[in-house]
């Protein structure tokens, strides 16, 4: 008898922590605060370009690559995409 109700106030203590300890979780997680992100963007701003313009090419040449496969497709992809910018 006094090892079920021992069992059953730790079930009772457990089942009233539990929720209270996640509660108190979630509000110790707090979002970044604007300033940060934008600080971390704007460091990033000048690589921007460049990886921008690689991307805009990669997808000009598959544009262009259509129908091709296999060797001939990576052929066209690489001569496509190691030619520079007038």
């Amino acid at each position: 008898m006094k090892k079920t109700l021992y069992a059953l106030t730790l079930a009772a203590l457990v089942a009233v922590i539990v929720p209270v300890a996640s509660a108190d979780d979630t509000s110790a997680v707090k979002p970044r605060s604007g300033k940060v992100q934008t600080a971390a963007l704007s460091t990033d701003s000048a690589a921007a370009p460049a990886k921008a313009s690689q991307q805009d090419k990669m997808r000009q040449c598959a544009k262009q690559a259509t129908g091709k496969k296999g060797p001939e497709r990576k052929a066209f992809m690489k001569g496509c995409l190691s030619k520079k910018k007038a």
